[in-house]
């Protein structure tokens, strides 16, 4: 129960940071540059952001607004999958693998309840929830996952995110805030 306890006191953190100071600023400067489904491309690879937190124990815990989807899993019954196997199989990007050519977008669209982040980063690690690294295995954090920084990478649910597929080369994606949650990009030549 400490675990859990720990872990939640550290999620009750990530509203505050995404919310005020310079964080809430970029943030709210990346929301705007949102693009919403209609102004997609054909061109574009999709990535779905998902999650299945369920409100009422995510709002409880975390606040109002915390969690506004339509999922099952609990906050304890999260903690718990994630403390067992050190990640939460339904908080995932949904292509996690895929090729794309050169200066193609891709549009990360979160359809689930919670804020995510999708943030190339140079190699895999941790986010900025600490609680949250430690119990997926991830102590040292990616340096692009720093706050403020990473704050200009949040999907808000309902949210769209492009980027463009540089040259050449393997890009990596992950959430800032799960992150178990990744995917990789391979640039076709």
């Amino acid at each position: 129960m400490r675990v859990f306890e720990s872990a939640l006191l550290s999620l009750l953190a990530v509203p505050l940071a995404c919310n005020s100071g310079p964080a809430a600023d970029q943030a709210s400067m990346a929301m705007s540059s949102l693009r919403s489904s209609s102004d997609r491309g054909s061109g574009d690879e999709q990535v779905q952001v998902r999650d299945d937190c369920d409100p009422a124990t995510f709002d409880a815990a975390l606040g109002p607004g915390a969690c506004v989807g339509k999922g099952n899993t609990t906050l304890q019954e999260f903690f718990e999958e994630l403390t067992e196997t050190q990640t939460a199989k339904k908080w995932r990007f949904n292509n996690d693998q895929f090729g794309i050519d050169p200066g193609e977008t891709i549009v990360a669209t979160n359809r689930g309840g919670e804020a995510h982040t999708f943030t190339q980063v140079a190699e895999f690690g941790g986010g900025f929830v600490p609680q949250l690294n430690d119990l997926s295995g991830n102590p040292d954090v990616a340096p692009e996952c720093q706050l403020p920084g990473a704050a200009a990478t949040i999907v808000p649910p309902g949210g769209s995110r492009t980027v463009k597929a540089p040259a050449s080369g393997t890009v990596k994606y992950q959430c800032c805030i799960h992150p178990w949650m990744r995917a990789v990009a391979t640039v076709k030549q």
